[in-house]
């Protein structure tokens, strides 16, 4: 990088095309290249990958010799990213679904798929008409020795406002059989990060478009709960999941080239204000590894709808 402003420096290129000149030798690929980061394409396949669910039907359990099952066993459901990440023990899985409730991105994540200062949306629970209304989602049988083990871990994992509650869980396809006792986690509309419907679809969009946290880029969690509802539940209708995605995917490809390349080079140009060569070349090296981390890219954006705002 020093190298090359050395060179950028002694050819005589005006001032103002520095930036520019910059972004196209070492950051213009961040944008044609997203991969790693849950960043695809608006056309992209996004059932693609989940090995998980291909095999569902023929790996009931996740480990090797799992414990019998026993009646002290017990039953977790997963709605959200337990679907698609159930990362505990369990001895056999079930799909189906709970009665009386819509599945909503009401809750923000600022311990997974956001950061307090950016939050991310995830799905909860409201209420709905008990004999309408249906979510989806797979059941876990947890193994009475591995019981509190799990549910320590699942308390912590859901720690951001969710609590644990129990109701009846039907199997998909229905066959008739007897309804499972589950226990699942529900971000109630009392916790400190329930969002509500707050700005509608369009809104909680662009925050999902634009945030990240340590579990990854809060797109990345959309795109595979729908990936896995497509798979698991093929026919089933969740209008809410569906227009999230569709606004997203749309963010991506109308949006999402023309934000970073705002945001890149308003950076570019802050760090050559500093006096110091060497201390440009360090910042911008800086720069480009933060861009090529996961969650770079939606800092970005972030930053660039932030100066949008703001003008």
């Amino acid at each position: 990088m020093l190298g090359f402003l050395r060179e950028l420096r002694g050819s005589g290129s005006a001032a103002d095309q520095l930036p520019g000149n910059i972004y196209t030798e070492f950051f213009a690929n961040i944008i044609a290249e997203p991969s790693g980061n849950g960043c695809k394409s608006a056309d992209h396949d996004f059932t693609q990958g989940f090995s998980m669910l291909r095999t569902f039907d023929t790996e009931n359990s996740n480990q090797l010799e799992p414990p019998t099952a026993t009646d002290a066993d017990v039953w977790i459901f997963g709605y959200g990213s337990l679907v698609w990440k159930a990362d505990f023990p369990y001895i056999d899985r079930r799909r189906g679904f709970v009665w009386g409730f819509k599945r909503r991105f009401y809750q923000h994540s600022i311990d997974h798929r956001g950061i307090p200062e950016r939050p991310g949306r995830v799905v909860t629970l409201l209420p709905g008409d008990p004999a309408q209304d249906r979510v989806y989602g797979v059941a876990y049988r947890i193994a009475a020795s591995q019981k509190s083990a799990v549910l320590d871990h699942l308390d912590y994992r859901e720690k951001n406002g969710y609590e644990r509650c129990s109701l009846e869980f039907h199997e998909y396809p229905t066959d008739g059989a007897e309804p499972i006792q589950v226990i699942m986690y529900v971000a109630t509309q009392a916790n400190d990060s329930y969002a509500g419907d707050v700005w509608q679809v369009p809104c909680i969009a662009r925050q999902i478009f634009s945030s990240a946290g340590p579990s990854g880029p809060n797109r990345e969690y959309l795109f595979n709960l729908a990936a896995a509802m497509d798979q698991l539940f093929p026919g089933a209708v969740d209008e809410h999941l569906q227009e999230l995605v569709a606004c997203v995917r749309r963010c991506i490809a109308e949006d999402e080239p023309q934000l970073i390349r705002h945001a890149l080079l308003h950076e570019i140009a802050g760090i050559l204000k500093q006096e110091q060569l060497a201390e440009q070349a360090q910042q911008l090296e800086n720069l480009l590894e933060r861009c090529q981390k996961p969650g770079g890219r939606e800092w970005l954006i972030h930053r660039a709808l932030q100066a949008k705002n703001q003008s």
